[in-house]
């Protein structure tokens, strides 16, 4: 009780103060530009997406936030399409070159560039074929594709399962989809996605073009080893993949709130969102309906985060003569692309790693349900982190759900990687998510300005702390 006590003492009475500044109006009008029609769900690189990061710009700038670097904007790129120029794409199965790109057979977007000529291994069961393929390294493995997660235009399912045979030694993999599983025999889609790329070609072959893909090959040689049995083919697979990336632009917003003493001034104290969302929707963009192509405004996700981010801000700002750590905010691009933002940010930071003292992220604070309950994971990757959050509770009308692990997936796992004390906050999910429905009139406008200030009092109290710092690692 003696330490929660004396945290509270930090917290300076006009930094508590300042709070009552942050207005659940402002937040929902913040929300309803950043989720409107007009930015059209803030796709990366989109029209929406630059509106969204000119508008957080022109925030930052009135409340007098400095830029971290030459400017707000720190540039990077992400992929958002994948060529594959047919001079460099083919497959033969021996001597029979009938397969045609997109028609009979397609290229799955983690698939690596390589041309590779090699026998198969066929197998009625898939830990069969990992068998084989430690015994005959070096060798295709055709793989049938299993119960799929996604529909079957989308490679989700497909990853773990080319990932597991690489590590086997499969010099490449083609994937057929059983007639149980999508009796239309889609072929997969070429399009990015948030898996790394694996170092050997992967492809999908159609049922209807598999007995010629058979005879091509020969019926080969029937393997009896360890009681397993498969076959190795004669003749030998070619398939040649080359993918081009097509990237575009994206950018990270970051400046800061210096603090007010000579020496702590130096330490950091992030606060970040994400700006960005799903754009139209679609597959491999993240949609749960991606069979309906329109606006995913993501007003929850996360106009709201956003909102919160420039309304604290503003707050801070305001009182920064009362702050002696300095304060980062960032609004993150690309997350729903795979905390691309963040990871960029977090590779390239523009202070010392060991003057981050901790980083807090907001994402989902708009829709608090009854119980008034916040949740936030990390809580315990700093001394005292649990205790200090809990300490919170008193006269916020929240229910902080403090969790000392459970770190999570937005991104402040980023910073987590590398070792940064952090915390995620968030209000819980919720049908919408993810979907053309999340819109800006289901937002909880009042729970957002509670979970809004009770962070806000959080970040009064880290910036003068002076207990010792430290990164624990949570399970």
């Amino acid at each position: 009780m003696k330490y929660i006590i004396f945290l509270f003492g930090l917290i300076a009475p006009g930094l508590l103060h300042a709070q009552s500044s942050i207005k659940a109006k402002r937040l929902l009008k913040n929300v309803t530009y950043l989720a409107s029609d007009e930015l059209a769900g803030r796709w990366p690189g989109s029209a929406g997406d630059s509106a969204a990061r000119k508008f957080i710009i022109q925030q930052f700038r009135q409340a007098g936030v400095i830029p971290v670097l030459n400017s707000y904007e720190q540039n990077f790129d992400i992929t958002v399409k994948l060529e594959a120029p047919a001079a460099s794409n083919f497959f033969r199965a021996g001597n029979d070159t009938s397969f045609v790109f997109n028609r009979t057979y397609a290229i799955l977007p983690f698939s690596g560039s390589a041309t590779v000529s090699a026998r198969v291994i066929l197998a009625d069961e898939h830990k069969t074929a990992m068998k084989a393929l430690r015994q005959f390294n070096n060798s295709w493995v055709l793989l049938w594709r299993r119960k799929l997660m996604a529909p079957a235009s989308d490679s989700l399912s497909d990853y773990f399962l080319a990932k597991e045979a690489a590590r086997n030694g499969a010099a490449g993999v083609v994937f057929v989809t059983p007639d149980s599983l999508d009796k239309k025999d889609a072929l997969v889609r070429l399009r990015p996605r948030k898996d790394e790329p694996l170092g050997i070609p992967v492809v999908q072959l159609k049922r209807e073009a598999s007995k010629n893909f058979l005879e091509g090959l020969d019926k080969g040689r029937l393997i009896v080893h360890d009681g397993e049995t498969f076959l190795v083919s004669n003749r030998q697979l070619t398939v040649s993949v080359k993918i081009d990336p097509v990237t575009i632009p994206a950018a990270n917003v970051v400046g800061v709130i210096e603090g007010n003493d000579p020496v702590l001034k130096n330490e950091y104290i992030i606060l970040g969102a994400h700006y960005d969302h799903l754009g139209y929707g679609g597959y491999g963009t993240g949609s749960l309906k991606p069979d309906t192509t329109a606006i995913h405004n993501g007003a929850d996700d996360n106009a709201s985060g956003t909102s919160a981010l420039l309304e604290i801000t503003g707050a801070l700002a305001r009182n920064r003569n009362k702050l002696k750590r300095s304060i980062m905010v960032i609004a993150f691009a690309a997350e729903e692309e795979g905390l691309l933002g963040s990871q960029y940010f977090a590779d390239h930071l523009p202070v010392a790693k060991n003057s981050i003292k901790l980083m807090l992220n907001m994402d989902m604070l708009g829709r608090l349900n009854a119980e008034n309950q916040l949740y936030m994971g990390g809580a315990g990757t700093f001394p005292g982190g649990v205790e200090f959050m809990k300490s919170l509770e008193k006269g916020s009308g929240l229910r902080p759900v403090v969790h000392a692990g459970g770190v999570g997936g937005s991104d402040h796992i980023s910073f987590y990687r590398k070792g940064i004390s952090c915390i995620g906050f968030h209000t819980g999910g919720h049908p919408q998510y993810h979907t053309p429905e999340d819109d800006a009139h289901l937002i909880n406008a009042k729970g957002l300005e509670k979970a809004a200030k009770y962070i806000y009092r959080a970040i009064a109290g880290l910036s003068n702390r002076e207990q010792e710092w430290g990164f624990v690692k949570q399970d």
